[in-house]
């Protein structure tokens, strides 16, 4: 019985995740599109033809992203992370993970 709920739950949080991933996608899809965050560029010519884009001088041009991940064979974890803060979390997710197998399916 208890084991038909885990399986369940878990089937219910796949799914959840694949709903919220395309929704995600869509939004963040949505955004790029309508221009949001390039008006405060400026297009200028300069005096032999050639065009200048200036930007405010505090904007960062490139994003920083950061994530972790973690891929379950049995009990064995395989723990992937873009810095260390994000790969701790997911040891600890992972460890949670692990001491929940061992107990509900011994």
């Amino acid at each position: 019985m208890v084991v038909q709920l885990l399986i369940s739950m878990g089937m219910l949080c796949i799914f959840i995740g694949f709903i919220l991933f395309f929704i995600g996608s869509f939004m963040s899809s949505s955004e790029g599109s309508n221009g949001a965050g390039y008006e405060h560029f400026q297009h200028q010519a300069s005096d032999n033809g050639e065009e200048i884009h200036q930007g405010p001088e505090d904007m960062s041009t490139r994003a920083e992203i950061r994530g972790g991940g973690i891929i379950m064979i049995g009990p064995i974890p395989i723990i992937l992370g873009t810095d260390s803060k994000s790969t701790q979390v997911v040891i600890l997710l992972a460890i949670v993970l692990m001491l929940m197998a061992f107990f509900f399916f011994r």
